[in-house]
């Protein structure tokens, strides 16, 4: 039996969320809140009510109150429904159950197609009448053939007013039951002082006093029910042996009791195969007893931590038959994920016995004085082998792992998924950019209900290729994707927006590196931005200016119109924006004291300046000559037709079409000069006061660098020298553009 299909209605912010398509290896990713934890543990309460294999759970673990319910709606339960595909030998097992308890019905079930899947239909009650009760479990085509379509086959159907029958009559069974068991543990516990003291003792209440203690040694819990019936039966009785010979005669009665409201008919009917009965039938429990079966291993993001517990463990398999070949093999596990060797040993007591009797090794040392990460991924791997669920649920499997240490972590889970379901809820884009990653589900949250969309990672990586830079993650995990032309800049509007109070991570932003304004039109490409718009995932475009003129300007934001935002800055790179004198006085300091060379002159403000303004100057020959290069060493395509003209052949035409090409570059070549003093009279006239927008900013914070005796390094100091920046010293359109970025969605 297979879990394919999950539905969660009414779950805290699980308003109505589908998972669709559920394989062998599941993820849920998105930002935090968004309700992934919420989704795990409605699985694994799907499970835990239906352990006991009774239509109807009274221990739930949720539910508790409102707050679980969404939107704390008391009227409505909530509801969680799983489809599970059946194994031919589950199938049969189904029909031999149900054709042994309705022989009429033999030839019905055997008609039933195999390829059909179980559907499970669990309702939970909200307080203060809570209970959980499966609703419908019917027989239904696979959610991946729905074009084949065929009614659904019910074989159980429970309404409202049965199922609250149904809670009462198990409420009545297990009270019964419970005073039974509890009247036979206090005869067992007691002995004829007791007996004989609780006689003599004063009228108090059951809860008090000698009584309750006795009642406390014998039980874990002390039922008022249990106690009101034990203690009329204790004061009434002459004798310890007569008390003993009622005890179990009273016991009896109320397993009989049980017994009887078990068995008794139900005035409200249930729906089955077979038409309206009086009592479930044995084939359901059996079904229900099966599901509930299956071992579930759900961890927390809290994990209680390694220890005594386990330690023993692995110690029993040392003197257990065959438990040498297991331990070898879970060692061996640890080795291969997390490069350490562990062993347990008895604890060593000296002179007092120890409090622990056994402890874990991890490379020699006791796991206590092991890191974080080590103690995560051995609590994870140890469960899974202890425990060798089915279905395994984890929030958060990367928390406290060294990258590498979640690189295996992740194989090994995909690994143990061919024969156990996993379930993650993860932030790491580790778990996403692999290849072969099916079933992953952005998980999100819209007007405050969860929504869960399974994202389709073929489409992505065909529209998407490789070359591009695009990492999987970066189109799931971002509300906005901003494309800059470097690292460097992404580190510097980082530490912009820092300064401005904007917390871009909180904006769910991420930044693609394009590796240059040549690029744009890769990233800029129909296919990317039009699946970044389905994805509803905000598109920006961050450039430096350059030499571009405002027609270039505007064509580069024409391109995209309204499908993303093209913000061209206003001077030649980003870089231009930090020349500004007090941030690079104490960048300066910064980098004179890491050099350690005590003789470099101060970086006074006005030195600064001076020098800002002198090497400015000094470049005014650079912007002109990367002027003049922009417009004259355009590329030129070559433009050879592949039909055939006139009767030339191929060799014909691209002789052609180079001589045509040579005769342009000779018309380009008599027009250079011409070019340099246009350019020379067009910088030249705005030169005093555009100069530190047009020079190099990389270039020009260099050059007064060095007048101090240091180096500006454009890869790693732009976020230095931006993070010595004030608002103030921060440029207005700049501002402009990074609180836009930054604002709430």
């Amino acid at each position: 039996m297979k879990l394919e299909s999950v539905s969660i209605k009414r779950y805290r912010s699980a308003l109505d969320v589908e998972l669709p398509y559920v394989g062998d290896f599941n993820i849920f990713i998105g930002k935090n809140n968004s309700g992934k934890s919420t989704l795990l543990r409605a699985v694994k309460s799907f499970f835990t009510c239906l352990r006991r294999g009774n239509v109807v759970a009274l221990d739930i673990p949720i539910g508790k109150d409102l707050i679980d319910f969404s939107h704390r709606k008391a009227s409505e339960p909530m509801e969680i429904t799983a489809t599970f595909s059946l194994q031919l030998a589950e199938r049969d097992a189904l029909i031999r159950d149900i054709a042994g308890e309705a022989p009429q019905l033999k030839n019905a079930v055997d008609g039933l197609d195999p390829s059909l899947w179980l559907e499970v239909s669990l309702r939970i009650n909200p307080p203060p009448d809570r209970y959980a009760y499966t609703q419908k479990l019917s027989l239904v085509v696979p959610t991946r053939t729905l074009s084949n379509r065929v009614p659904e086959r019910v074989l159980l159907r429970i309404n409202a007013i049965s199922a609250r029958e149904l809670a009462e009559k198990f409420r009545d069974v297990r009270k019964s039951a419970t005073i039974s068991e509890d009247i036979l543990k206090v005869a067992k516990q007691m002995d004829e002082d007791d007996f004989q003291s609780l006689r003599r003792a004063p009228d108090e209440s059951v809860q008090q006093g000698r009584f309750g203690y006795l009642m406390r040694r014998a039980m874990v819990d002390s039922p008022s029910e249990s106690a009101t019936v034990l203690e009329p039966l204790i004061r009434q009785t002459a004798g310890f042996l007569d008390f003993q010979s009622n005890a179990k005669a009273l016991a009896a009665k109320y397993q009989d009791q049980s017994a009887a409201t078990q068995a008794a008919p139900l005035k409200n009917p249930v729906d089955t195969f077979s038409g309206q009965q009086t009592s479930v039938p044995q084939y359901i429990l059996n079904l229900i007893k099966t599901i509930g079966g299956i071992p579930v291993l759900y961890l927390t993001e809290h994990r209680k931590a390694v220890g005594r517990e386990e330690a023993e463990r692995l110690l029993q398999l040392k003197v257990e038959r065959g438990g040498d070949e297991v331990l070898s093999n879970i060692k061996q596990k640890v080795a291969a994920l997390l490069g350490v060797k562990i062993d347990a040993f008895a604890a060593g007591g000296g002179g007092q016995a120890s409090a622990r009797s056994a402890e874990m090794d991890v490379d020699n040392f006791l796991l206590e004085v092991n890191g974080s990460g080590i103690k995560e991924a051995l609590r994870l791997i140890l469960d899974i082998e202890f425990q060798r669920p089915r279905m395994l649920l984890v929030e958060e499997p990367e928390v406290h792992l060294h990258p590498a240490l979640e690189t295996n972590l992740m194989g090994y889970l995909k690994k143990i998924s061919h024969e156990c379901q996993v379930f993650i809820s993860t932030h790491s884009t580790n778990f996403l950019d692999t290849a072969d990653m099916q079933n992953v589900y952005l998980i999100s949250k819209l007007e405050g209900a969860t929504q869960a969309q399974l994202i389709d990672l073929e489409e992505a990586e065909a529209k998407l290729p490789k070359e591009l830079g695009i990492r999987l993650s970066s189109l799931f995990m971002f509300d906005r994707l901003v494309f800059v032309e470097g690292p460097s800049d992404e580190a510097i509007i980082r530490e912009w927006a820092n300064t401005l109070s904007i917390n871009l991570s909180q904006a769910n932003v991420g930044f693609i590196n394009m590796g240059g304004v040549r690029n744009f039109g890769h990233y800029a490409a129909d296919t990317v931005i039009s699946f970044l718009t389905r994805r509803q995932v905000s598109a920006w475009f961050i450039l430096d200016r350059d030499e571009r003129d405002q027609e270039e300007v505007r064509s580069l934001q024409e391109r995209l119109g309204e499908r993303a935002r093209t913000e061209v800055l206003d001077r030649r790179e980003i870089e231009n924006f930090l020349i500004v004198p007090a941030p690079l006085q104490s960048f300066i300091r910064m980098k004179q004291e890491m050099s350690g060379n005590k003789s470099l002159p101060q970086p006074e403000i006005d030195a600064i300046a001076v020098a800002i303004d002198q090497c400015a100057d000094e470049l005014r020959e650079v912007a002109i000559e990367k002027q003049v290069l922009r417009t004259m060493c355009v590329p030129i395509y070559p433009k050879v037709s592949s039909k055939q003209g006139n009767g030339h052949g191929l060799k014909e035409r691209i002789s052609e079409e180079l001589s045509n090409i040579h005769k342009r570059l000779d018309g380009i070549s008599e027009t250079i000069q011409k070019k340099i003093d246009e350019q020379t009279h067009a910088v030249g006239e705005s030169w005093q006061q555009r100069k530190l927008h047009l020079a190099p900013g990389d270039t020009l914070l260099d050059c007064v660098c060095q007048r101090f005796g240091v180096r500006f390094k454009k890869g790693v100091d732009g976020a230095r020298l931006a993070s010595f920046m004030t608002e103030r010293d921060i440029d207005t359109d700049v501002k402009r553009i990074i609180r836009d970025l930054g604002a709430p969605s």
